[in-house]
């Protein structure tokens, strides 16, 4: 048995090294061509092979695509519409819809001449909507000075528009107030410059600040001065009817409010401001005498002296137009008081008042006040007091002297303007270089406003919006400061 397994091993060793050994036969390289030959399934479509263990692939996780329209539609339809898987494309949903425009908006900017507009359009279609802008207008500045003033010839101030540049008005302008003689004082009985200089000082006056408080601003400030040619205003601060001492804290800021205005732009323009105690006792008799509000005025001329000590075009006028029983001695008093407070913080020039609503310079004359840098005001309406025979007195004499209000009507501030004595008088003070203030800036009734009664503007002083007064004012300051065409 061991012999018959032995040689079935040895076959099967014999028959393994056999075919280990057996090689393909080698051929020899040949220059024909090789014909490739056909096997049995080529040309035939590949049978594709079956994977044994196939992978089962997850399901499609769709994402829905916008509403999909059909053909032809168009904004404001209503259509079937669909949705489909942005992946696969199968279809998830079908509804009626209605399609609504897609907006745009333009935005074109207005300019100070042309309208802008927003306009509002479909990126689907027709549709065009513009919704005018109107345009801006001009935005006038400041005027500058483009062409300098001397002495003798008027210069030239130009206001452009801030937004475009343009040209929107152009001025004659004379250099004849603050920026020209800086800080005034009393030589005298004249009133001089820095420099020492002679000035006269010409103008016109608010009325009562709580009536007219709205003419008290930048613009109208600016207005008067191009208009007028005016180097000075006066701010009449009335003690009583509703005003400073009357009107409680209300009225006391609006008063404030109005002075610290008129005093920064005057500086900036070149104005003198007068701050007037407008006492005068009309509607409380009691304020004919400036004793009575005595403690309102120490409040008043400590604050505002106090805080504008550093401005050089205010003078201060402590009385408007003592009256009744009022004395020379209660005035003395009252200026003794007033006085003193002012001087703790300047000594800029004071205007001090008189009885008789400011006519009786013959008792100053008789026992002046001992003060340096002060003026005796004097007012005058023309047909009331024909003759400027005191004024010419008290100036002869040496007295400093100050027209801190007139007019050519009536001391009523209504009536007919007596032109002959009105001028008179101002050729009497023009000789003696005595400054003058006229009364007043409002649009009131009678005669004294300037502005007609049906006239709001604030800053329009042409003809059309004056009365015959404000027309006479303009005419005769503009040919006094050389301003005249």
């Amino acid at each position: 048995m061991k012999r018959v397994i032995y040689i079935i091993l040895s076959i099967l060793v014999l028959v393994l090294f056999v075919s280990c050994n057996k090689q393909e036969p080698v051929k020899e390289p040949t220059n024909e061509k090789t014909v490739p030959v056909k096997t049995e399934t080529e040309g035939k479509t590949p049978v594709p092979t079956v994977n044994p263990n196939p992978t089962v692939e997850e399901p499609c996780e769709h994402v829905a695509s916008d509403w999909i329209y059909p053909e032809g539609w168009k904004c404001e339809d209503e259509v079937l519409a669909y949705k489909e898987c942005i992946k696969c494309h199968e279809k998830l949903e079908e509804e009626m819809v209605f399609i609504d425009h897609v907006y745009k908006e333009k935005r074109i900017e207005p300019t100070c001449t042309d309208d802008g507009a927003i306009i509002t359009y479909c990126a689907n279609c027709e549709y065009y909507q513009r919704k005018t802008i109107a345009a801006l207008g001009h935005k006038k500045g400041d005027y500058v000075i483009t062409v300098e003033a001397t002495p003798t010839t008027p210069g030239t101030k130009t206001a452009y528009c801030e937004r475009c540049n343009t040209v929107l008005d152009e001025i004659k302008y004379v250099n004849n107030g603050y920026l020209a003689y800086g800080k005034l004082h009393v030589d005298g009985q004249y009133l001089t410059g820095e420099h020492d200089e002679r000035v006269q000082l010409y103008g016109l006056s608010y009325h009562g600040l709580q009536w007219f408080n709205r003419f008290v601003n930048k613009d109208t400030i600016v207005a008067l001065q191009n208009e007028f040619g005016i180097n000075v205003l006066r701010l009449a601060c009335y003690s009583s009817e509703g005003g400073y001492a009357e009107g409680g804290n209300y009225m006391k800021q609006i008063y404030k409010n109005c002075i610290d205005t008129a005093i920064t732009v005057g500086s900036e323009i070149g104005l003198y401001i007068v701050v007037d105690w407008h006492m005068v006792g009309a509607e409380n008799v009691n304020d004919k005498n400036p004793l009575y509000y005595m403690e309102d005025a120490k409040e008043f001329f400590s604050y505002v002296s106090s805080k504008y000590k550093d401005y050089d075009n205010v003078i201060y006028e402590i009385m408007n137009e003592p009256c009744g029983d009022t004395t020379w001695a209660d005035c003395k008093e009252y200026a003794n008081t007033i006085i003193p407070i002012i001087r703790e913080n300047t000594d800029a020039v004071i205007l001090v008042g008189n009885p008789h609503w400011t006519s009786d310079l013959r008792s100053v004359i008789k026992d002046p006040l001992d003060f340096d840098n002060i003026m005796y005001t004097y007012h005058f309406y023309a047909d009331d007091i024909k003759s400027s025979s005191e004024v010419v007195n008290a100036f002869s004499k040496g007295l400093p002297i100050f027209i801190s209000e007139y007019g050519f009507m009536g001391s009523s501030g209504d009536g007919a303007m007596n032109y002959d004595t009105g001028y008179a008088w101002i050729k009497d003070l023009d000789d003696r270089n005595i400054s003058y203030i006229a009364w007043n800036i409002s649009n009131s009734r009678g005669s004294a406003s300037i502005l007609k009664n049906t006239v709001y503007a604030l800053a329009d002083f042409s003809d059309k919006n004056l009365k015959e007064w404000g027309i006479c004012l303009k005419e005769m300051y503009r040919k006094k400061a050389g301003l005249d065409e």
